[in-house]
């Protein structure tokens, strides 16, 4: 027996005595990544013995269409090419189907959706390295718009093993750096004994000392139709030879 909820009917002959509500699909989130379009929804007023397997998932006005896969007991997720439509939409259509079992039965929950969209931005310091005056770091990101990091103030990195200072900078360091929509990383050198107001204690670091790396940076968001800027403040801690 076919238990079918939303899209066409609902057998509430079914295991009478366990369908007291009737279960739904609600979403728990739409977010705009790097990677793509992530969606991930929920089955609702679930009882008795309901098991969700998979199911389908389309983006209204797009034509895209993405399987549902399961990553939770009652919660699904469905991923999508990037569009440069969606960082200026403020909500998407989404409709589907989702598959499962009842006591055993099959059972599918359609649904068609409206729901707001969040985009999420991801910037971080991943490798550092620092020898002859020379700190080589590297940022990984995941974003959905182009990013340019306009540049750097305070740079400071702190041997925290011996508490003091490795170098500081005080004011501006221009850099220019345009990160590309997707999920990547980029290198930036900086010669730590040309930095405008700078303080150099040591031009490298010890093998088993702890260190943390303040980078805090001024980006601007390009949008399609505006662009917004913002401070950022990365840092890093990590240990030489750990």
């Amino acid at each position: 027996m076919v238990v079918v909820y939303g899209a066409i009917q609902y057998a509430s002959s079914v295991h009478p005595a366990t369908m007291t509500v009737v279960p739904y699909v609600d979403v728990e989130g739409v977010n705009v990544t790097g990677g793509g379009l992530i969606i991930k929804l929920v089955v609702v007023n679930s009882t008795g013995n309901l098991t969700v397997t998979g199911g389908y998932a389309e983006i209204i006005g797009t034509g895209q269409s993405s399987p549902l896969r399961v990553v939770g007991p009652l919660t699904l997720e469905g991923t999508y090419t990037l569009l440069p439509q969606y960082v200026s939409m403020s909500t998407i259509g989404i409709r589907g189907l989702v598959s499962g079992t009842f006591y055993g039965d099959p059972m599918y929950i359609g649904f068609y959706l409206v729901a707001p969209i969040h985009v999420v931005i991801n910037v971080g310091v991943g490798d550092v390295t620092y020898s002859n005056c020379l700190l080589n770091l590297t940022l990984t990101y995941s974003t959905p718009i182009p990013i340019l990091i306009n540049g750097a103030t305070n740079v400071t990195l702190v041997d925290d093993s011996e508490s003091q200072f490795v170098f500081f900078m005080i004011g501006n360091l221009p850099l220019h750096v345009l990160l590309m929509p997707g999920v990547n990383a980029t290198s930036i050198m900086i010669n730590a004994e040309e930095l405008p107001n700078v303080h150099v204690f040591q031009c490298s670091l010890v093998s088993g000392h702890m260190y943390t790396l303040y980078l805090p940076i001024t980006v601007t968001y390009i949008y399609p139709t505006t662009n917004v800027t913002a401070q950022l403040t990365l840092y890093r801690v990590f240990t030489v030879g750990g």
